[in-house]
């Protein structure tokens, strides 16, 4: 009886740890078949530019889809263009590659790892000019299975404002914000000395989050405080990359999660709306919100490349150490004849 009893409680207790799973993979699957939809007839997915596209291919990839070759040669194309345009761009078409099974080293004829290196500055550890972008090459060198400069950490720590989050530029002005807050927390995930910063981060979300279990951009932006699908998708992300689980009890708002409000989102076409008081089907909120209800934190997919360790942050004292030896061995090799000369003369000068 006891056995019985045993097997029964076993049996109950699956059933309510795989009801959630079921049910999130299912408003994924209506979701990427909303996604899939919205291709355009170039390749591209709806939105407002490439970046869409490769966030679009993030998501098919989360969900456990293979991406639209397609898709993947309309963006291999948008390589040399908007590949090359910021280091927030050059990361997410990393991203993408990596999670699409290409090489990021030969991305529409395009090394983006060597592009990624050259938006990094030795004297700041940065990459790009904002914190953002920062965050995403971060992200994109986890994604090629390389190690960042040490300094390329320390520096987004160092970025980190009082309250435990971020701002997009860095500036205490701007103020912190729930994305570029769950971006930092995702890069700096793994890395022993990020533990305090993550500890105070964590601290920050939370304190952001609504009465709905959702989050909005920032509890002070100017243009309201309303949970939307993206902030409430990133921090979902977040919460995963810190080892936690959305569902649990720490982040629950008396019944509603993070998970629960995400869902809560999600349009009869499948779509997600951007927030309740805009309830159009939304791209952007669609492809952000399925890499988070399928449980993927950035990046979605890994591989090895040894490869891009020397191309992320070029060592640019070699070449500039290299150049000056060998603009001044023909200075040296001219003043060692003056001196050889020198010294025959004075030599005949004594025999004479």
């Amino acid at each position: 009886m006891r056995r019985i009893l045993a097997l029964f409680l076993a049996v109950t207790l699956s059933i309510v740890v795989w009801q959630p799973a079921l049910a999130q993979s299912s408003l994924v699957e209506s979701a990427l078949k909303w996604v899939a939809g919205q291709q355009q007839a170039d390749g591209s997915f709806a939105g407002f530019g490439p970046g869409d596209t490769a966030d679009a291919i993030v998501a098919f990839v989360a969900g456990g889809q293979q991406p639209p070759a397609s898709a993947v040669a309309y963006l291999a194309g948008q390589a040399p263009t908007y590949g090359t345009s910021s280091a927030g761009a050059t990361a997410k078409l990393i991203l993408a590659a990596v999670a699409a099974g290409r090489d990021p080293l030969n991305f529409g004829g395009v090394n983006l790892a060597q592009q990624l290196g050259s938006t990094y500055t030795p004297t700041t550890g940065q990459y790009g000019a904002d914190v953002y972008g920062h965050a995403l090459a971060l992200l994109a060198i986890k994604a090629m299975g390389a190690q960042p400069p040490a300094a390329a950490i320390d520096r987004l720590i160092a970025l980190q404002l009082r309250d435990g989050g971020w701002s997009f530029d860095g500036a205490a002005a701007t103020g912190s914000d729930t994305n570029t807050t769950a971006l930092a927390v995702m890069a700096l995930r793994g890395y022993a000395r990020a533990g305090d910063a993550l500890t105070a981060a964590r601290a920050y979300l939370r304190g952001q989050q609504n009465p709905d279990g959702g989050f909005p951009y920032s509890q002070t932006s100017a243009f309201g405080n309303a949970s939307d699908a993206n902030s409430t998708a990133a921090v979902t992300q977040a919460i995963i990359a810190l080892g936690e689980d959305p569902n649990s009890a720490a982040w629950k708002q008396g019944d509603a999660t993070p998970l629960s409000a995400l869902a809560a989102f999600q349009n009869s076409s499948g779509a997600f709306r951007y927030q309740n008081a805009m309830p159009d089907d939304n791209a952007l909120a669609t492809y952000q919100a399925i890499p988070a209800l399928a449980g993927r934190a950035l990046p979605v997919a890994t591989t090895s490349i040894p490869a891009a360790q020397t191309l992320i942050a070029p060592a640019t004292s070699l070449p500039r150490t290299a150049g000056e030896t060998l603009l001044y061995l023909p200075v040296m090799a001219f003043i060692g004849f003056l001196l050889i000369g020198l010294g025959l003369t004075l030599r005949r000068a004594r025999l004479v």
